[in-house]
């Protein structure tokens, strides 16, 4: 259960505010041949041109400032049961996202991700994790190699933007379609720096167990998904730490 204690609300740093919605807020990306946008509220029936019209849609990208990844079991009728997603938690800073709020404001957003644009993230994270451990070794090894990169992680994940954009694709099974390509770049600006500093503090504040990151709806959508025996099956993947341990811009393909 989300716990009730807040440290603020919004969040304020440097000129900045930050909010932290009671209700999460949700966006999906959604990569049907169509679309290859973000979109929030109710858009089901709803062709591209009528969500736009409705104001649903948020733009074919987001850059953000990250403040959680997670992995969960969910099931979403009728396409996808019982399958594994990745659920991003963080400040929009550039995008229809951020452009929806005043210039010097944004607030705690969350969508998720799954196949192959998990894949892309995962990527991403494996090129930096190698890099990492070849450092450790340069170094000779010094003390616990977990200890190591969770200091590298803290020194990298929250000075870099991550970007999300829907790119197109094709496929012979499946046809046209979008996946969710992630990049990272360094900060640029005022508003970049104080998102990253609230990022951070929404962590910290995390580990303190004061919950910022938490939808009800898919806990409640994962445990249901986790009293099935396929789900089960699942579970030891489900449980793996999703939280990117780093990125190192130069390694990265840097967005432009």
């Amino acid at each position: 259960m989300q716990n009730s204690i807040i440290v603020q609300n919004p969040i304020i740093i440097d000129g900045y505010a930050f909010r932290i919605p009671l209700v999460p807020s949700r966006y999906r990306a959604n990569c049907s041949r169509e679309f290859g946008v973000f979109v929030t509220g109710e858009t089901k029936g709803l062709n591209s041109s009528k969500v736009e019209k409705a104001g649903l849609a948020r733009g074919n990208f987001v850059e953000m400032a990250i403040c959680a990844i997670g992995s969960k079991i969910l099931t979403f009728q009728p396409h996808y049961e019982n399958e594994q997603f990745t659920e991003i938690w963080g400040i929009p800073v550039a995008g229809e996202m951020k452009t929806y709020f005043h210039a010097k404001c944004s607030e705690l957003s969350t969508f998720l991700i799954h196949r192959q644009s998990q894949d892309k993230l995962k990527s991403l994270i494996e090129g930096f994790s190698q890099q990492v451990f070849n450092s450790w070794v340069g170094e000779g090894m010094p003390g616990s190699y977990d200890e190591y990169a969770a200091s590298m992680a803290a020194e990298h994940y929250f000075n870099n933007i991550f970007r999300f954009e829907l790119t197109a694709a094709e496929s012979k099974a499946w046809g046209p379609y979008h996946y969710v390509s992630i990049s990272v770049r360094p900060p640029n600006g005022e508003l970049d720096e104080a998102a990253l500093k609230a990022s951070r503090q929404i962590m910290e504040a995390q580990s303190q167990g004061i919950v910022y990151c938490v939808d009800p709806q898919l806990v409640e959508n994962e445990q249901a998904c986790l009293g099935s025996s396929s789900a089960e099956q699942a579970l030891p993947e489900s449980r793996q730490e999703a939280l990117p341990e780093s990125v190192n811009v130069k390694q990265l393909k840097t967005t432009k």
